[in-house]
C-alpha cells in the first residue's frame, strides 16, 4: 500500500497525538498509584506503546 505524503503526515500527527495521550495516562497513573502507597505491577504498557509510536513517527517521517 503506498501513502500519500499528506497521508503520512496525517498518520504521522495520529501517532504523535497517540504517544501525547499514552504518555499522559501513564503519568496519571504512576501518579495515582503513587497516591495510594501501592507498588505497581508489571510494566508499563502505556509508556511503552508511547515510545513506539514515537519510533514510528519519526520513521515515517523521514522516509525510513
Amino acid at each position: 500500500m503506498e501513502l500519500s505524503a499528506d497521508e503520512v503526515a496525517l498518520v504521522v500527527e495520529a501517532l504523535q497525538d497517540a504517544a501525547f495521550y499514552r504518555d499522559t495516562r501513564s503519568r496519571v497513573v504512576r501518579s495515582a498509584v503513587r497516591k495510594r502507597g501501592i507498588e505497581p505491577a508489571g510494566g508499563d504498557e502505556h509508556r511503552a506503546k508511547a515510545r513506539a509510536y514515537e519510533a514510528l513517527a519519526t520513521r515515517l517521517k523521514t522516509g525510513g
